[in-house]
């Protein structure tokens, strides 16, 4: 089971979350109470989150560079040289 929770999938299911919730309050607060604009609103709030979860090069849920490619891409940044410091 931990390996179907990830850091990314908890990522995931908290925006899920947090996307329903706000829907429900607000459908709370104008005083719906008919179920088929609660369904509607549930669908409504989790497009969104299911777009981005769709889209591979979403940087939150997509598709991330390999550990190696990033390793490579450090070893190749060359520090700033430093300025000398002014005399008095």
């Amino acid at each position: 089971m931990n390996n179907l929770l990830n850091d990314k999938t908890k990522a995931m299911l908290a925006s899920y979350g947090r996307s329903v919730l706000g829907a429900t309050i607000a459908l709370y607060m104008a005083g719906v109470t008919d179920p088929k604009d609660l369904w509607a609103a549930l669908v409504a709030a989790i497009a969104p989150v299911a777009l981005r979860a769709l889209n591979p090069a979403d940087k939150a849920f997509g598709i991330l560079p390999d550990t190696a490619e990033v390793a490579k891409a450090l070893k190749s940044v060359k520090a700033p040289a430093k300025k000398a410091a002014k005399k008095k």
